[in-house]
């Protein structure tokens, strides 16, 4: 037994070991082009503020990387142009005559400081702070500021001068979970970008034990675990031919008719999860929800917080029947009308009708955060009730839900 933990003691302090990426006198452990990037005071640096560089170029590893914890600085000035660098990870380099870098990049400068950019694949900003956060986050131009870069199985955290601006969670299962580290400075810019003290905590993988702790609410097969209600259909028995023709699987997806009005509850309440499902509309769009913490008897509106799925207003809060929320700073409710809604921080990033749209849904304590797409599109706290059953509603046309799970969290 003392060998065994033992041996579990070194595992996990080699896992958990800091490692310096740069010696911050040579390009041991890197690649790239080297009449581009130059070291100076132990800093990994690129560009001039004489002339405009001519393409987006990157240093990269010569090493992968999956599960880590990165830190490092970055200082970044310019005179002219696009003056913007970025931190990639999980990337890959793309074949020549593409100067590209693919993947994930903590990006800097222009105002996309602290932000999460995919880079040379889906094109687009994942996540980026409110202003009040990046304000309080950044620092004058020409100093040095600080990342913190943490990817951790499907979950992306990025912290700038010790604050956080991007909590984000990877929906998609074709999206590398390993790759090189590689430093940007980007093209058509007169401009320096600085980058050093690069240190590196490799993490267990987490895959394994997440796979374990899955709690999954569809099998893919029946509705076993569920009970539908409609106030047109009686108390919501199994045997009730009314309800039981709105909802139906079939190849591995959850069919909702949307006529009557009701819902699909969880048998068990949940409290302290992550709550993951899929949904797209099968015609024309409409209403729908989930609710979260649904208490009290069956009521076409029962005690609960919906996470909306009406089209494009998905992330939307909905206070429902006595529940109550505090969203920016404003407490909602206890609601005694029908209900109270609470707009989303994003403007609508649902895909076209016919597609399939994800949700992921953090429910910790009293607080709970509603992400679409990957993108966090509300937050919460302060939630009652806080546990209860889970909720997909029939509100409208014909929905299909799949890929139904939870992960329970710590509180």
């Amino acid at each position: 037994m003392k060998n065994l933990l033992l041996t579990l003691v070194l595992i996990t302090s080699a896992a958990s070991a800091q490692t310096p990426l740069s010696d911050g006198k040579t390009f041991s452990g890197w690649e790239g082009d080297t009449t581009q990037w130059r070291i100076e005071d132990g800093a990994f640096t690129s560009g001039s503020l004489e002339k405009k560089q001519p393409h987006n170029d990157y240093l990269a590893t010569t090493k992968e990387f999956g599960d880590f914890e990165l830190t490092l600085k970055w200082k970044l000035e310019g005179t002219e142009g696009f003056v913007n660098g970025g931190v990639q990870f999980r990337s890959k380099r793309l074949a020549p005559p593409s100067h590209e870098v693919s993947g994930f990049q903590a990006d800097l400068g222009m105002g996309y400081d602290g932000a999460l950019y995919d880079n040379a694949r889906r094109g687009k900003v994942l996540l980026r702070p409110e202003k009040e956060v990046l304000e309080k986050a950044r620092k004058p131009v020409c100093e040095w500021n600080d990342y913190r870069i943490r990817a951790e199985s499907s979950r992306i955290q990025i912290w700038l001068n010790g604050v956080q601006t991007v909590d984000y969670t990877e929906t998609d299962p074709a999206i590398a979970t390993a790759g090189i580290i590689a430093l940007q400075i980007h093209g058509n810019s007169s401009s320096i970008v600085r980058y050093k003290d690069l240190v590196i905590t490799e993490l267990p993988a987490r895959q394994a034990i997440e796979s374990a702790a899955k709690v999954m609410l569809f099998d893919g097969k029946s509705l076993n675990g569920w009970i539908p209600f409609s106030p047109e259909g009686g108390k919501g028995k199994d045997d009730n031919s009314n309800v039981a023709k709105v909802w139906s699987v079939r190849d591995g997806v959850i069919h909702c008719e949307g006529k009557p009005k009701g819902y699909l509850r969880t048998s068990k309440d949940y409290a302290n999860y992550q709550l993951h499902l899929e949904w797209r509309w099968d015609g024309k769009p409409t209403n729908s929800g989930v609710l979260l913490h649904k208490t009290g008897p069956d009521l076409l509106w029962p005690t609960s917080i919906e996470a909306q799925v009406m089209h494009e207003n998905a992330g939307d809060f909905y206070l429902i029947n006595l529940s109550s929320l505090t969203v920016n700073g404003k407490q909602l409710g206890p609601v005694v009308k029908p209900y109270l809604r609470a707009k989303k921080h994003e403007l609508s990033n649902e895909n076209p009708p016919g597609e399939w749209n994800s949700y992921d849904i953090f429910c910790n304590g009293d607080s709970i955060q509603l992400t679409v797409n990957g993108l966090l599109q509300n937050k919460g706290n302060g939630a009652k009730p806080s546990r209860g059953a889970i909720c997909l509603q029939s509100e409208g046309s014909p929905i299909q839900f799949r890929n139904i799970y939870l992960k329970p969290l710590e509180k």
